[in-house]
């Protein structure tokens, strides 16, 4: 089966630049002297995930249970959960999941949600690793620094048996939406240090960290300035790449793997057509803008054309320079998502191509794992 064969829309995965990516970054935190943790909340694919375990991570990162449950199904052990798991249900899901998979550890910032837990894995007998998340510039969850840490950490140790505090987590500020490189990586190596003396701090109090982890993507580029003491990095959307990454320059658009395969349905029948529609509307795609690149998806074959406005169903292309060559209807066109994790999440599979031959066909087991 050749690639303009597939169903439209469809996410198609480049293999060869995929397995590059993984290779690369995988390389990039050997160099670095940190172990890999991939966050697999963007791709939600069991077969990615052995891919990266392949090349070397240690294990994995989960936004969600049902992810978690997904990937440990699939056989893989060493799953770290980066949320907080809160309510009678997800905590009872979490203790089952640490029954059967070895190696569960979970994120924890808040009072109520380690007593809770602390509570429910005594009355079960278990006892599971927990990672705090310290704030460290991004301000969503996470402990403060300091005196809240420590009084925080020694909270879990004396107070909640069935917890083990194995470490601390962290997200950097700011990574995410700083155009200057450098600017970025000083609130990567700034994120890294605030964690780092974190548990600098807890040492003295005689309190010992054994894991150190955060990292992104676009703060990946900068792993070998980070602190010596970070054990740990997370990235997650280095597999594929998309639009914004790629405006934050984490990556080229020449190494992104994930494209959405598109046909156009419809040109107008007119002279000089002003626009053209593919069947990839935001429910293919995203609402989710670009950082410096305009619309809602770039076309490869079109350099400088995207997506101006996507209803559900038809993604809209506008701003034609004149004398353009359009396609015709049923041509298939290649675009590249602004924000790849939202748009993996509307698909059930990934068609796997390699020279134009579709080699495989994954389902995203993880898909709509929201819960």
């Amino acid at each position: 089966m050749k690639k303009h064969e597939i169903p439209t829309p469809a996410l198609v995965v480049d293999y060869d630049k995929l397995a590059a990516n993984i290779e690369e970054m995988a390389n990039r935190a050997r160099k670095a002297g940190k172990k890999l943790r991939p966050h697999i909340k963007t791709h939600k694919t069991p077969m990615i995930a052995r891919m990266q375990i392949d090349a070397g991570a240690v294990g994995i990162a989960c936004a969600k249970l049902g992810e978690a449950e997904v990937m440990a199904a699939s056989g893989i052990k060493d799953i770290f959960i980066a949320y907080p798991i809160v309510g009678e249900d997800k905590i009872a899901r979490l203790l089952n999941l640490a029954r059967w998979a070895p190696a569960v550890s979970t994120s924890i910032d808040t009072y109520e949600a380690c007593r809770a837990l602390n509570q429910a894995a005594t009355r079960r007998g278990q006892t599971l690793d927990v990672i705090v998340e310290v704030e460290a510039g991004y301000y969503r969850t996470g402990v403060l620094p300091g005196d809240p840490l420590l009084n925080f950490v020694r909270m879990i140790r004396q107070d909640c048996p069935a917890l083990r505090y194995k470490g601390l987590m962290y997200m950097a500020g700011g990574i995410g939406a700083v155009i200057d490189q450098e600017e970025q990586r000083q609130a990567e190596v700034a994120g890294s240090k605030i964690a780092a003396g974190a548990a600098a701090f807890l040492s003295k109090y005689g309190i010992e960290t054994e894991v150190i982890g955060g990292g992104s993507t676009p703060g990946a580029r900068f792993l070998e300035d980070i602190d010596p003491a970070i054990t740990e990095y997370r990235p997650g959307c280095y597999v594929f790449g998309d639009v914004r990454y790629a405006d934050l320059g984490a990556h080229s658009r020449e190494a992104m793997s994930l494209t959405v395969l598109a046909s156009v349905v419809s040109v107008p029948d007119v002279p000089q057509p002003d626009r053209f529609v593919t069947d990839a509307g935001s429910k293919s795609l995203t609402h989710m803008p670009g950082i410096t690149s305009p619309g809602y998806g770039a076309l490869v074959q079109y350099p400088g054309l995207y997506i101006s406005s996507p209803s559900e169903e038809h993604g809209v292309v506008r701003n034609i320079p004149a004398g353009t060559r359009l396609p015709k209807i049923g041509d298939k066109v290649d675009i590249w998502p602004n924000y790849v994790s939202d748009t993996v999440n509307y698909f059930d599979k990934l068609w796997v191509v390699q020279n134009d031959e579709v080699i495989a066909a994954w389902d995203i087991q993880a898909r709509g794992k929201n819960v």
